[in-house]
């Protein structure tokens, strides 16, 4: 099944949505820099037939992933994108969630209270 993927509008509702990205995303940096298949294969180490698979299907390894990754000069953008989910997760879901400080209440001493002290 083809899918059209505009990259303005992702709208990724099913891990197919998730993979028909991916193996979009990598063809399309394979074709920018101009390399075959079995270029990138020579490059990133990973075998021609993973390669031809991953773009296929979208599924491969992570190793294998983050080997055509580099080679294409798009690890960093895989890292960044790592980073920005890593620091996401570490966000509260809600307000609920946020751990509560105790209440300090300050009381004002009146002036007469004041000179007594």
């Amino acid at each position: 099944m083809a899918m059209n993927i505009s990259m303005d509008s992702i709208s990724m509702t099913s891990p197919g949505d998730a993979l028909a990205l991916l193996r979009t995303w990598l063809r399309t940096e394979r074709q920018r820099v101009s390399w075959t298949q079995r270029e990138l294969a020579r490059r990133s180490g990973v075998p021609a037939a993973s390669i031809s698979r991953l773009e296929r299907t979208g599924l491969a390894s992570t190793d294998a992933l983050f080997r055509v990754a580099f080679a294409l000069r798009q690890l960093e953008a895989v890292g960044d994108f790592l980073k920005e989910r890593q620091r996401l997760a570490s966000v509260p879901v809600s307000l609920e969630a946020l751990p509560r400080r105790k209440v300090v209440q300050r009381v004002r001493m009146n002036k007469e209270d004041q000179s007594c002290a």
